[in-house]
Protein backbone atom coordinates (compact mmCIF):
# COMPACT_ATOMS: atom_id res chain seq x y z
CA UNK A 1 0.00 0.00 0.00
CA UNK A 2 2.81 2.38 0.92
CA UNK A 3 4.74 1.56 -2.28
CA UNK A 4 1.63 2.22 -4.40
CA UNK A 5 1.12 5.54 -2.66
CA UNK A 6 4.76 6.46 -3.23
CA UNK A 7 4.46 5.52 -6.90
CA UNK A 8 1.37 7.70 -7.28
CA UNK A 9 3.15 10.59 -5.64
CA UNK A 10 6.07 10.20 -8.03
CA UNK A 11 3.85 10.03 -11.13
CA UNK A 12 2.92 13.70 -11.09
CA UNK A 13 3.41 16.01 -14.03
CA UNK A 14 6.49 17.80 -12.67
CA UNK A 15 7.99 14.43 -11.71
CA UNK A 16 7.30 12.99 -15.14
CA UNK A 17 8.75 16.08 -16.79
CA UNK A 18 11.91 15.48 -14.77
CA UNK A 19 12.13 11.68 -15.04
CA UNK A 20 11.36 11.37 -18.76
CA UNK A 21 14.35 13.43 -20.01
CA UNK A 22 16.63 11.79 -17.43
CA UNK A 23 15.60 8.31 -18.56
CA UNK A 24 15.81 9.36 -22.23
CA UNK A 25 19.31 10.72 -21.64
CA UNK A 26 20.38 7.50 -19.92
CA UNK A 27 18.93 5.42 -22.76
CA UNK A 28 20.78 7.55 -25.32
CA UNK A 29 23.99 7.22 -23.33
CA UNK A 30 23.50 3.45 -23.05
CA UNK A 31 22.80 3.31 -26.80
CA UNK A 32 26.00 5.18 -27.61
CA UNK A 33 27.99 2.98 -25.23
CA UNK A 34 26.43 -0.15 -26.72
CA UNK A 35 27.49 1.06 -30.17
CA UNK A 36 31.03 1.68 -28.87
CA UNK A 37 31.13 -1.80 -27.32
CA UNK A 38 29.91 -3.44 -30.52
CA UNK A 39 32.40 -1.47 -32.59
CA UNK A 40 35.15 -2.42 -30.12
CA UNK A 41 34.24 -6.07 -30.55
CA UNK A 42 34.35 -5.74 -34.32
CA UNK A 43 37.69 -3.90 -34.16
CA UNK A 44 39.08 -6.63 -31.87
CA UNK A 45 38.05 -9.29 -34.37
CA UNK A 46 39.50 -7.25 -37.25
CA UNK A 47 42.85 -6.91 -35.46
CA UNK A 48 42.90 -10.64 -34.74
CA UNK A 49 42.17 -11.29 -38.42
CA UNK A 50 45.01 -9.00 -39.49
CA UNK A 51 47.44 -10.76 -37.14
CA UNK A 52 46.31 -14.18 -38.41
CA UNK A 53 46.61 -13.12 -42.06
CA UNK A 54 50.10 -11.78 -41.43
CA UNK A 55 51.10 -15.04 -39.78
CA UNK A 56 49.61 -17.06 -42.64
CA UNK A 57 51.59 -14.98 -45.13
CA UNK A 58 54.85 -15.40 -43.17
CA UNK A 59 54.44 -19.16 -42.74
CA UNK A 60 53.38 -19.62 -46.35
CA UNK A 61 56.44 -17.73 -47.51
CA UNK A 62 58.78 -19.85 -45.36
CA UNK A 63 57.20 -23.13 -46.47
CA UNK A 64 57.13 -22.10 -50.08
CA UNK A 65 60.77 -21.02 -49.98
CA UNK A 66 61.94 -24.31 -48.44
CA UNK A 67 59.93 -26.43 -50.86
CA UNK A 68 61.17 -24.29 -53.73
CA UNK A 69 64.74 -25.01 -52.60
CA UNK A 70 63.98 -28.72 -52.62
CA UNK A 71 62.31 -28.42 -55.99
CA UNK A 72 65.39 -26.72 -57.41
CA UNK A 73 67.47 -29.64 -56.16
CA UNK A 74 65.03 -32.04 -57.84
CA UNK A 75 65.12 -30.04 -61.04
CA UNK A 76 68.93 -30.25 -60.96
CA UNK A 77 68.70 -34.03 -60.66
CA UNK A 78 66.20 -34.16 -63.53
CA UNK A 79 68.43 -31.99 -65.69
CA UNK A 80 71.60 -33.91 -64.85
CA UNK A 81 69.91 -37.23 -65.56
CA UNK A 82 69.65 -36.16 -69.18
CA UNK A 83 73.44 -36.12 -69.63
CA UNK A 84 74.70 -39.21 -71.54
CA UNK A 85 76.77 -41.59 -69.43
CA UNK A 86 75.70 -40.09 -66.08
CA UNK A 87 75.27 -43.65 -64.77
CA UNK A 88 78.77 -44.65 -65.88
CA UNK A 89 80.81 -42.03 -64.03
CA UNK A 90 82.36 -42.58 -60.62
CA UNK A 91 79.54 -42.96 -58.00
CA UNK A 92 81.07 -40.38 -55.67
CA UNK A 93 81.33 -37.85 -58.49
CA UNK A 94 77.80 -38.65 -59.60
CA UNK A 95 76.52 -37.96 -56.07
CA UNK A 96 78.25 -34.60 -56.13
CA UNK A 97 76.87 -33.72 -59.56
CA UNK A 98 73.31 -34.77 -58.80
CA UNK A 99 72.86 -33.55 -55.20
CA UNK A 100 75.15 -30.55 -54.72
CA UNK A 101 72.18 -28.13 -54.41
CA UNK A 102 70.27 -30.12 -51.78
CA UNK A 103 72.49 -29.14 -48.84
CA UNK A 104 70.62 -25.82 -48.28
CA UNK A 105 67.20 -27.41 -47.79
CA UNK A 106 66.12 -27.59 -44.15
CA UNK A 107 64.97 -30.90 -42.64
CA UNK A 108 65.74 -32.77 -45.82
CA UNK A 109 65.65 -36.52 -45.36
CA UNK A 110 66.93 -37.94 -48.60
CA UNK A 111 66.63 -37.64 -52.35
CA UNK A 112 65.83 -40.81 -54.24
CA UNK A 113 65.95 -41.57 -57.96
CA UNK A 114 63.50 -44.29 -59.02
CA UNK A 115 63.33 -46.03 -62.38
CA UNK A 116 60.16 -46.60 -64.40
CA UNK A 117 59.37 -49.71 -62.39
CA UNK A 118 59.68 -47.93 -59.03
CA UNK A 119 63.02 -49.52 -58.14
CA UNK A 120 65.50 -47.43 -56.19
CA UNK A 121 68.43 -46.47 -58.44
CA UNK A 122 70.19 -43.68 -56.54
CA UNK A 123 70.06 -42.56 -52.88
CA UNK A 124 71.58 -39.20 -51.90
CA UNK A 125 72.66 -40.64 -48.55
CA UNK A 126 74.73 -43.55 -49.80
CA UNK A 127 76.72 -44.79 -52.76
CA UNK A 128 75.24 -48.27 -52.35
CA UNK A 129 71.45 -47.96 -52.14
CA UNK A 130 69.30 -50.81 -50.88
CA UNK A 131 67.17 -52.86 -53.17
CA UNK A 132 63.77 -51.24 -52.60
CA UNK A 133 60.67 -50.66 -54.66
CA UNK A 134 58.40 -47.61 -54.33
CA UNK A 135 55.89 -48.39 -57.07
CA UNK A 136 53.04 -48.35 -54.55
CA UNK A 137 53.69 -44.77 -53.39
CA UNK A 138 51.26 -42.08 -54.46
CA UNK A 139 53.93 -39.81 -55.93
CA UNK A 140 55.14 -42.61 -58.19
CA UNK A 141 51.63 -43.39 -59.41
CA UNK A 142 50.78 -39.75 -60.07
CA UNK A 143 53.84 -39.10 -62.26
CA UNK A 144 53.51 -42.44 -64.02
CA UNK A 145 49.88 -41.76 -64.93
CA UNK A 146 50.34 -38.15 -66.09
CA UNK A 147 53.10 -35.96 -67.48
CA UNK A 148 51.08 -32.83 -66.68
CA UNK A 149 52.08 -32.83 -63.00
CA UNK A 150 55.30 -30.92 -62.40
CA UNK A 151 56.01 -30.67 -58.65
CA UNK A 152 53.96 -33.05 -56.53
CA UNK A 153 53.53 -33.03 -52.74
CA UNK A 154 52.71 -36.46 -51.38
CA UNK A 155 50.60 -37.59 -48.47
CA UNK A 156 52.40 -37.97 -45.11
CA UNK A 157 54.31 -41.24 -44.79
CA UNK A 158 56.57 -42.89 -42.24
CA UNK A 159 60.20 -43.56 -43.07
CA UNK A 160 60.87 -47.30 -43.32
CA UNK A 161 63.98 -47.18 -41.18
CA UNK A 162 63.55 -44.28 -38.71
CA UNK A 163 59.73 -44.35 -38.49
CA UNK A 164 59.62 -40.53 -38.70
CA UNK A 165 56.89 -38.76 -40.65
CA UNK A 166 57.73 -37.01 -43.91
CA UNK A 167 56.15 -35.81 -47.13
CA UNK A 168 57.61 -36.41 -50.55
CA UNK A 169 58.37 -33.60 -52.99
CA UNK A 170 58.74 -35.20 -56.42
CA UNK A 171 59.28 -34.59 -60.12
CA UNK A 172 58.85 -36.81 -63.16
CA UNK A 173 61.77 -38.26 -65.12
CA UNK A 174 61.22 -38.73 -68.84
CA UNK A 175 63.04 -40.54 -71.63
CA UNK A 176 64.15 -38.52 -74.66
CA UNK A 177 60.93 -39.59 -76.40
CA UNK A 178 58.87 -38.24 -73.50
CA UNK A 179 57.88 -41.59 -72.04
CA UNK A 180 57.96 -42.22 -68.31
CA UNK A 181 61.46 -42.90 -67.01
CA UNK A 182 60.87 -42.79 -63.26
CA UNK A 183 60.65 -40.30 -60.42
CA UNK A 184 63.02 -38.20 -58.38
CA UNK A 185 61.66 -37.58 -54.90
CA UNK A 186 62.94 -35.69 -51.85
CA UNK A 187 61.63 -36.44 -48.38
CA UNK A 188 60.86 -33.40 -46.22
CA UNK A 189 60.54 -34.28 -42.55
CA UNK A 190 57.42 -33.06 -40.74
CA UNK A 191 59.74 -31.81 -38.00
CA UNK A 192 60.35 -28.85 -40.32
CA UNK A 193 56.70 -27.73 -39.91
CA UNK A 194 56.69 -28.60 -36.21
CA UNK A 195 59.70 -26.36 -35.64
CA UNK A 196 58.25 -23.63 -37.82
CA UNK A 197 54.84 -23.58 -36.09
CA UNK A 198 56.18 -23.88 -32.55
CA UNK A 199 57.25 -20.23 -32.38
CA UNK A 200 53.91 -18.77 -33.52
CA UNK A 201 52.14 -16.96 -30.63
CA UNK A 202 48.43 -17.74 -30.96
CA UNK A 203 47.29 -17.99 -27.37
CA UNK A 204 46.59 -21.13 -25.36
CA UNK A 205 43.81 -22.34 -27.67
CA UNK A 206 45.24 -21.33 -31.05
CA UNK A 207 46.29 -23.82 -33.71
CA UNK A 208 47.96 -24.04 -37.11
CA UNK A 209 46.88 -26.56 -39.71
CA UNK A 210 48.81 -27.56 -42.84
CA UNK A 211 47.03 -29.87 -45.25
CA UNK A 212 46.95 -30.89 -48.86
CA UNK A 213 44.26 -29.42 -51.05
CA UNK A 214 42.59 -32.84 -51.21
CA UNK A 215 41.92 -32.65 -47.44
CA UNK A 216 44.80 -34.76 -46.07
CA UNK A 217 46.17 -33.23 -42.87
CA UNK A 218 49.98 -32.97 -42.86
CA UNK A 219 50.72 -31.12 -39.66
CA UNK A 220 48.71 -29.54 -36.87
CA UNK A 221 50.13 -27.46 -34.05
CA UNK A 222 49.91 -28.12 -31.13
CA UNK A 223 51.27 -31.38 -32.43
CA UNK A 224 49.52 -34.69 -31.96
CA UNK A 225 50.76 -37.58 -34.02
CA UNK A 226 47.27 -39.07 -34.25
CA UNK A 227 46.15 -36.08 -36.34
CA UNK A 228 48.67 -36.73 -39.14
CA UNK A 229 46.90 -38.08 -42.21
CA UNK A 230 43.34 -37.21 -41.09
CA UNK A 231 40.83 -36.44 -43.82
CA UNK A 232 39.61 -32.83 -43.44
CA UNK A 233 37.91 -32.60 -46.83
CA UNK A 234 34.46 -32.25 -45.18
CA UNK A 235 35.55 -29.44 -42.86
CA UNK A 236 34.57 -25.79 -43.26
CA UNK A 237 38.08 -24.91 -44.45
CA UNK A 238 37.59 -26.74 -47.75
CA UNK A 239 34.14 -25.31 -48.40
CA UNK A 240 35.69 -21.85 -48.13
CA UNK A 241 38.77 -22.87 -50.13
CA UNK A 242 36.48 -23.92 -52.97
CA UNK A 243 35.21 -20.34 -53.15
CA UNK A 244 38.46 -18.40 -52.61
CA UNK A 245 42.17 -19.19 -52.33
CA UNK A 246 42.40 -17.19 -49.09
CA UNK A 247 40.08 -15.65 -46.54
CA UNK A 248 38.70 -15.50 -43.00
CA UNK A 249 35.86 -17.38 -41.35
CA UNK A 250 34.68 -18.64 -37.96
CA UNK A 251 33.93 -22.28 -37.20
CA UNK A 252 34.23 -25.07 -34.69
CA UNK A 253 37.46 -26.93 -35.40
CA UNK A 254 37.05 -30.45 -36.80
CA UNK A 255 39.78 -31.82 -34.50
CA UNK A 256 38.89 -30.39 -31.05
CA UNK A 257 35.55 -28.54 -31.59
CA UNK A 258 36.95 -25.23 -30.27
CA UNK A 259 35.30 -22.20 -31.90
CA UNK A 260 37.99 -20.27 -33.73
CA UNK A 261 38.62 -17.49 -36.20
CA UNK A 262 40.43 -19.13 -39.10
CA UNK A 263 42.69 -17.31 -41.57
CA UNK A 264 43.65 -19.56 -44.48
CA UNK A 265 45.49 -19.44 -47.79
CA UNK A 266 46.71 -21.80 -50.45
CA UNK A 267 50.51 -21.75 -50.54
CA UNK A 268 51.41 -20.32 -53.94
CA UNK A 269 50.72 -22.86 -56.69
CA UNK A 270 51.53 -25.78 -54.43
CA UNK A 271 48.71 -28.23 -53.56
CA UNK A 272 48.96 -27.09 -49.93
CA UNK A 273 46.69 -24.96 -47.76
CA UNK A 274 47.57 -23.46 -44.39
CA UNK A 275 45.09 -22.31 -41.76
CA UNK A 276 45.81 -20.30 -38.62
CA UNK A 277 43.11 -20.53 -35.96
CA UNK A 278 42.64 -18.27 -32.94
CA UNK A 279 40.11 -19.14 -30.25
CA UNK A 280 37.38 -16.49 -30.16
CA UNK A 281 37.41 -16.78 -26.35
CA UNK A 282 41.07 -15.76 -26.37
CA UNK A 283 40.44 -13.02 -28.94
CA UNK A 284 37.64 -11.43 -26.91
CA UNK A 285 39.18 -11.98 -23.46
CA UNK A 286 40.47 -8.43 -22.97
CA UNK A 287 37.43 -6.99 -24.73
CA UNK A 288 35.13 -8.87 -22.34
CA UNK A 289 37.08 -7.68 -19.30
CA UNK A 290 36.98 -4.06 -20.49
CA UNK A 291 33.30 -4.36 -21.40
CA UNK A 292 32.46 -5.78 -17.97
CA UNK A 293 34.27 -2.91 -16.26
CA UNK A 294 32.50 -0.34 -18.43
CA UNK A 295 29.09 -1.95 -17.83
CA UNK A 296 29.66 -1.99 -14.06
CA UNK A 297 30.67 1.68 -14.08
CA UNK A 298 27.73 2.58 -16.32
CA UNK A 299 25.32 0.66 -14.09
CA UNK A 300 26.59 2.54 -11.06
CA UNK A 301 26.27 5.84 -12.90
CA UNK A 302 22.73 5.00 -14.03
CA UNK A 303 21.74 3.92 -10.53
CA UNK A 304 23.11 7.10 -9.01
CA UNK A 305 21.43 9.21 -11.67
CA UNK A 306 18.09 7.42 -11.22
CA UNK A 307 18.31 7.67 -7.42
CA UNK A 308 19.04 11.39 -7.71
CA UNK A 309 16.20 11.83 -10.22
CA UNK A 310 13.79 9.94 -7.94
CA UNK A 311 14.86 12.07 -5.01
CA UNK A 312 14.28 15.25 -7.02
CA UNK A 313 10.98 13.88 -8.33
CA UNK A 314 9.89 13.07 -4.78
CA UNK A 315 10.77 16.58 -3.67
CA UNK A 316 8.84 18.00 -6.61
CA UNK A 317 5.91 15.76 -5.73
CA UNK A 318 6.02 16.99 -2.15
CA UNK A 319 6.19 20.55 -3.33
CA UNK A 320 3.29 20.02 -5.71
CA UNK A 321 1.28 18.31 -2.97
CA UNK A 322 1.97 21.21 -0.64
CA UNK A 323 0.94 23.69 -3.32
CA UNK A 324 -2.25 21.73 -3.97
CA UNK A 325 -2.95 21.63 -0.25
CA UNK A 326 -2.41 25.37 0.02
CA UNK A 327 -4.58 25.92 -3.05
CA UNK A 328 -7.27 23.68 -1.58
CA UNK A 329 -7.10 25.61 1.68
CA UNK A 330 -7.39 28.84 -0.23
CA UNK A 331 -10.46 27.55 -2.07
CA UNK A 332 -12.25 25.62 0.68
CA UNK A 333 -13.95 26.26 3.96
CA UNK A 334 -12.02 24.75 6.84
CA UNK A 335 -15.06 23.74 8.87
CA UNK A 336 -17.40 22.15 6.32
CA UNK A 337 -14.95 21.15 3.54
CA UNK A 338 -17.07 22.96 0.95
CA UNK A 339 -15.69 25.65 -1.33
CA UNK A 340 -15.37 29.13 0.11
CA UNK A 341 -16.99 32.26 -1.23
CA UNK A 342 -13.91 33.35 -3.15
CA UNK A 343 -13.75 30.14 -5.14
CA UNK A 344 -17.54 30.15 -5.59
CA UNK A 345 -17.35 33.60 -7.21
CA UNK A 346 -14.63 32.38 -9.60
CA UNK A 347 -16.62 29.32 -10.67
CA UNK A 348 -19.83 31.33 -11.01
CA UNK A 349 -18.11 33.82 -13.30
CA UNK A 350 -16.67 31.00 -15.44
CA UNK A 351 -19.91 29.04 -15.70
CA UNK A 352 -21.89 32.25 -16.38
CA UNK A 353 -19.75 32.93 -19.49
CA UNK A 354 -20.00 29.31 -20.62
CA UNK A 355 -23.77 29.22 -20.27
CA UNK A 356 -23.94 32.55 -22.11
CA UNK A 357 -22.14 30.93 -25.08
CA UNK A 358 -24.39 27.87 -24.94
CA UNK A 359 -27.61 29.80 -24.14
CA UNK A 360 -28.28 27.48 -21.20
CA UNK A 361 -29.65 28.44 -17.78
CA UNK A 362 -27.76 28.99 -14.53
CA UNK A 363 -29.45 28.39 -11.20
CA UNK A 364 -28.27 29.60 -7.79
CA UNK A 365 -29.59 28.39 -4.44
CA UNK A 366 -29.06 30.43 -1.25
CA UNK A 367 -29.51 28.29 1.91
CA UNK A 368 -29.77 29.28 5.55
CA UNK A 369 -30.13 27.17 8.71
CA UNK A 370 -33.20 28.48 10.54
CA UNK A 371 -32.68 30.00 13.99
CA UNK A 372 -28.99 29.16 13.90
CA UNK A 373 -27.98 31.97 16.24
CA UNK A 374 -30.40 30.83 18.92
CA UNK A 375 -29.32 27.21 18.40
CA UNK A 376 -25.68 28.20 18.76
CA UNK A 377 -26.31 30.30 21.87
CA UNK A 378 -28.41 27.61 23.56
CA UNK A 379 -26.26 24.58 22.64
CA UNK A 380 -22.78 26.02 22.39
CA UNK A 381 -20.34 26.65 19.56
CA UNK A 382 -19.40 22.98 19.19
CA UNK A 383 -23.01 22.04 18.59
CA UNK A 384 -23.32 24.93 16.17
CA UNK A 385 -20.24 23.75 14.29
CA UNK A 386 -21.67 20.22 14.17
CA UNK A 387 -24.84 21.59 12.64
CA UNK A 388 -22.90 23.49 9.99
CA UNK A 389 -20.84 20.35 9.23
CA UNK A 390 -24.02 18.31 8.82
CA UNK A 391 -25.40 20.93 6.43
CA UNK A 392 -22.11 21.03 4.49
CA UNK A 393 -22.09 17.22 4.17
CA UNK A 394 -25.69 17.31 2.92
CA UNK A 395 -24.88 19.89 0.28
CA UNK A 396 -21.83 17.88 -0.85
CA UNK A 397 -24.06 14.78 -1.33
CA UNK A 398 -26.47 16.79 -3.49
CA UNK A 399 -23.82 18.23 -5.81
CA UNK A 400 -23.16 15.53 -8.45
CA UNK A 401 -22.50 17.10 -11.85
CA UNK A 402 -19.18 18.54 -13.00
CA UNK A 403 -20.42 22.13 -13.33
CA UNK A 404 -22.23 22.16 -9.98
CA UNK A 405 -20.66 23.57 -6.83
CA UNK A 406 -21.58 23.81 -3.17
CA UNK A 407 -20.02 26.54 -1.01
CA UNK A 408 -20.21 28.21 2.38
CA UNK A 409 -21.16 31.76 1.53
CA UNK A 410 -20.62 33.17 5.02
CA UNK A 411 -21.65 32.41 8.61
CA UNK A 412 -24.60 30.02 8.51
CA UNK A 413 -25.43 30.89 4.90
CA UNK A 414 -24.61 28.40 2.09
CA UNK A 415 -25.06 28.41 -1.66
CA UNK A 416 -25.29 25.91 -4.50
CA UNK A 417 -24.46 26.67 -8.15
CA UNK A 418 -26.26 24.52 -10.74
CA UNK A 419 -24.83 25.31 -14.19
CA UNK A 420 -27.15 24.33 -17.04
CA UNK A 421 -30.05 23.56 -14.67
CA UNK A 422 -33.55 25.12 -15.00
CA UNK A 423 -35.65 26.17 -12.02
CA UNK A 424 -37.49 22.85 -11.85
CA UNK A 425 -34.23 20.94 -11.41
CA UNK A 426 -33.11 23.38 -8.73
CA UNK A 427 -36.37 22.75 -6.84
CA UNK A 428 -35.71 18.97 -6.99
CA UNK A 429 -32.22 19.55 -5.55
CA UNK A 430 -33.82 21.62 -2.75
CA UNK A 431 -36.14 18.72 -1.88
CA UNK A 432 -33.19 16.29 -1.92
CA UNK A 433 -31.15 18.65 0.26
CA UNK A 434 -33.84 18.73 2.97
CA UNK A 435 -33.90 14.92 2.97
CA UNK A 436 -30.10 14.61 3.10
CA UNK A 437 -29.93 17.23 5.87
CA UNK A 438 -32.35 15.28 8.04
CA UNK A 439 -30.25 12.14 7.54
CA UNK A 440 -26.99 13.99 8.33
CA UNK A 441 -28.41 15.45 11.52
CA UNK A 442 -29.26 11.97 12.73
CA UNK A 443 -25.82 10.66 11.77
CA UNK A 444 -24.04 13.55 13.53
CA UNK A 445 -26.32 13.51 16.64
CA UNK A 446 -27.46 17.01 15.79
CA UNK A 447 -30.87 18.41 16.65
CA UNK A 448 -32.35 19.14 13.22
CA UNK A 449 -33.50 22.62 12.29
CA UNK A 450 -35.34 23.88 9.28
CA UNK A 451 -33.78 25.20 6.08
CA UNK A 452 -34.77 28.34 4.25
CA UNK A 453 -33.87 28.22 0.57
CA UNK A 454 -34.00 30.86 -2.12
CA UNK A 455 -33.68 29.93 -5.79
CA UNK A 456 -33.01 32.13 -8.79
CA UNK A 457 -32.34 31.00 -12.36
CA UNK A 458 -31.62 32.84 -15.60
CA UNK A 459 -30.18 32.38 -19.08
CA UNK A 460 -27.18 34.76 -19.19
CA UNK A 461 -27.29 37.49 -21.81
CA UNK A 462 -24.86 40.14 -22.93
CA UNK A 463 -24.71 42.96 -20.41
CA UNK A 464 -26.02 40.80 -17.54
CA UNK A 465 -23.92 40.17 -14.46
CA UNK A 466 -23.98 37.09 -12.20
CA UNK A 467 -24.27 39.31 -9.11
CA UNK A 468 -27.88 40.02 -10.08
CA UNK A 469 -28.59 36.30 -9.90
CA UNK A 470 -27.03 36.14 -6.43
CA UNK A 471 -29.09 39.12 -5.33
CA UNK A 472 -32.29 37.55 -6.67
CA UNK A 473 -31.61 34.24 -4.86
CA UNK A 474 -30.71 36.15 -1.67
CA UNK A 475 -33.96 38.12 -1.87
CA UNK A 476 -35.86 34.84 -2.24
CA UNK A 477 -34.06 33.53 0.85
CA UNK A 478 -35.12 36.67 2.73
CA UNK A 479 -38.72 36.19 1.60
CA UNK A 480 -38.59 32.53 2.72
CA UNK A 481 -37.51 33.65 6.20
CA UNK A 482 -40.11 36.37 6.31
CA UNK A 483 -42.82 33.89 5.39
CA UNK A 484 -42.04 31.67 8.34
CA UNK A 485 -38.81 29.85 7.42
CA UNK A 486 -38.43 26.17 6.54
CA UNK A 487 -39.53 26.67 2.94
CA UNK A 488 -38.20 27.17 -0.59
CA UNK A 489 -38.91 30.34 -2.57
CA UNK A 490 -38.22 30.66 -6.30
CA UNK A 491 -37.40 34.08 -7.71
CA UNK A 492 -40.21 34.56 -10.29
CA UNK A 493 -42.91 33.11 -7.98
CA UNK A 494 -41.59 35.01 -5.01
CA UNK A 495 -41.75 38.39 -6.67
CA UNK A 496 -45.26 37.81 -7.98
CA UNK A 497 -46.49 36.74 -4.54
CA UNK A 498 -44.65 39.58 -2.89
CA UNK A 499 -46.20 42.06 -5.29
CA UNK A 500 -49.65 40.61 -4.59
CA UNK A 501 -49.08 40.87 -0.88
CA UNK A 502 -48.03 44.45 -1.24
Amino acid sequence: MTSNLTARRLLTRPSIRLLVPVIALLLCFCGVLFHVIVEGRRATLDRAGEVANSLVAALSSDISRNIETLDLSLQAVVDNQKYPGIDKIDPALRQLVLFDRSATARHLGTILVLDEAGNLRIDSRTLAPETLNFANRDYFKVHKDSDAVTTYVSRPERARLSGKWFIGISRRLSHPDGSFAGVVVASLRLSFFEELFRHAALGPNGNITLARTDGTLIMRWPYQESYVGLDLSKSALYSHLAQARSGLFETDAATDQVHRLIAYSQIGELPLVIGVGQSTDDIYLNWRQDTFSVIVLLSLLCMMTIILAIYLARELARRESAEKSLAALAMSDGLTGLSNRRYFDQVLDREWRRCMREASPVAVMMIDADHFKSYNDNNGHLAGDALLKALGASIARCVRRGGDLGARYGGDEFTILLAGAPVAEAEEVAKLLRQRFSESCLNHNVTPTGLSIGIAAAIPKAGDHPEKLIQAADQCLYIAKRRGRGRTVVASKAFEADNLAA
